[in-house]
């Protein structure tokens, strides 16, 4: 009996939905084929599901017990988690004894025991990445500190690590990863600072938004954080209140906007209800309301306060993880689009204006607003952007785009499906454009483009 490569029935038709993420079954369920033979002259297909799977630069099939597509692509699936959580080896005990669950809590023993991949902080030392955004929160001796960005359980975060220590770095991602993987990210968040996007709505038709990355700070922080002012506020500065659910956020914003020349934050309120209760006794200018509050929407609560306290301008934002978040749900039907980027301690920098005139009526800070997005646009080169990144191809900057996030060409090039030879030319081309000597280089040159 002679094996052919493989070659027969797939199970693509089944499914015409396309899918979206390697973590999902449906991704799968397009990729399973079955295997062929040729036996005494005759060619013959075997009953059960095979698929081949690619994770950092390995390529291996594997034999499905299943013969329904379904279950034979959530077995995939779990092979496909089984190695990018605990390795080969996992999958391919899996493979051998054919029983998932099985592989399931040999997979749980083997991260409280502390084996895997992301246990290891060898593992994390060629994903780490220097973020220059988040600067002011770091103290002089971390001014070249690296931070990563962690994934676990189809969730990603970013989180600074508080040296440039490539050694200490590493063993502090790992201890990160542990965390997440045996505790859950809820953990992760009380123990460990990350970092946060957040957008700033000033108008919305047209589209003007700014946007700032902060730091947040573990629970029993090293640096204490600026506290709230006794919120009877300065007739010659911009008192602002906050209503943010997240006390690590709030607490944040309050730094944040202390920070700022002529700003003080006078009150932080947990939830919208409170902030619209108390914001007429307080010397309040300005009200920052997040999207997300734990009691009502954001939106709700601005309509709110423009009915109760109709002298306090309200200004909306919204967080995310990652500001490609923000690019990629920034909403529809604007005539014309404008984010632009500001320190996390000059978050109220539209309003400067109104801030030197000392005139903070809702109408003063609406024209300082409006001054401040015109002389942006007028600042624009020709074109829009520099001729260095408008000479980038698209696969190009995919690429630049995934190393910023701290992947490895063997990741880059499985995510892409192409070569890590094909990756490797594309960084030349990709140095030699924006005139960088190495990735680091390059990758600054993207966060600042």
């Amino acid at each position: 009996m002679a094996k052919k490569r493989p070659r027969g029935k797939s199970a693509r038709g089944l499914s015409s939905r396309a899918a979206a993420s390697r973590t999902q079954p449906d991704y799968w369920r397009q990729r399973l084929f079955r295997n062929s033979f040729t036996y005494r002259g005759k060619r013959h297909e075997v009953g059960h599901w095979s698929v081949k799977i690619q994770h950092q630069g390995q390529r291996k099939t594997f034999s499905l017990r299943d013969t329904d597509p379904a279950l034979a692509a959530r077995q995939a699936c779990d092979l496909y988690k089984a190695i990018v959580t605990s390795g080969w080896d996992s999958a391919l005990a899996l493979s051998i004894n054919g029983d998932v669950e099985q592989n399931n809590q040999t997979t749980l023993r083997r991260e409280k025991s502390g084996i895997g991949v992301g246990f290891d902080s060898r593992y994390w030392s060629q994903r780490l990445v220097h973020r220059k955004y988040t600067e002011p929160f770091r103290s002089g001796d971390a001014a070249g500190e690296f931070s990563v960005r962690i994934e676990y359980a189809e969730t990603s975060r970013f989180f600074p690590l508080g040296t440039g220590d490539r050694r200490i770095a590493s063993t502090r991602a790992a201890r990160i990863y542990r965390t997440i993987a045996k505790e859950g990210w809820p953990a992760a968040k009380k123990l460990f600072p990350r970092e946060l996007s957040l957008a700033f709505r000033w108008a919305d038709s047209p589209l003007a938004w700014t946007y700032t990355t902060v730091q947040t700070q573990p629970a029993a922080g090293s640096r204490p954080l600026s506290t709230v002012a006794d919120g009877r506020g300065h007739a010659h500065t911009l008192n602002v209140a906050i209503v943010e659910s997240d006390a690590s956020l709030r607490s944040v914003l309050t730094w944040c906007i202390n920070q700022e020349e002529g700003c003080r934050c006078v009150c932080a309120f947990p939830t919208g209800a409170e902030a619209l209760q108390e914001i007429r006794r307080r010397s309040t200018h300005l009200l920052l309301i997040s999207e997300n509050l734990s009691d009502q929407p954001g939106a709700d609560c601005l309509r709110q306060l423009n009915e109760v306290a109709p002298k306090v301008a309200g200004l909306q934002y919204s967080v995310y993880e990652d500001a490609e978040e923000l690019f990629k749900s920034s909403p529809g039907g604007a005539a014309s689009y404008l984010f632009r980027r500001t320190p996390p301690t000059r978050i109220l920098e539209p309003i400067a204006e109104a801030r030197k005139q000392r005139d903070f009526g809702r109408e003063r800070m609406a024209n300082s607003v409006r001054q401040y997005f015109a002389a942006t646009l007028l600042a624009l080169p020709f074109g829009g952007s520099s001729h260095e990144f408008n000479s980038l191809t698209r696969r190009e900057h995919e690429i630049l785009a995934l190393l910023s996030k701290g992947h490895p060409d063997k990741e880059i090039a499985d995510l892409l499906r192409i070569s890590t030879w094909t990756v490797h030319g594309h960084l030349k081309k990709i140095f030699e454009k924006l005139k960088a000597h190495n990735r680091t280089d390059a990758v600054v040159k993207f966060l600042n483009k």
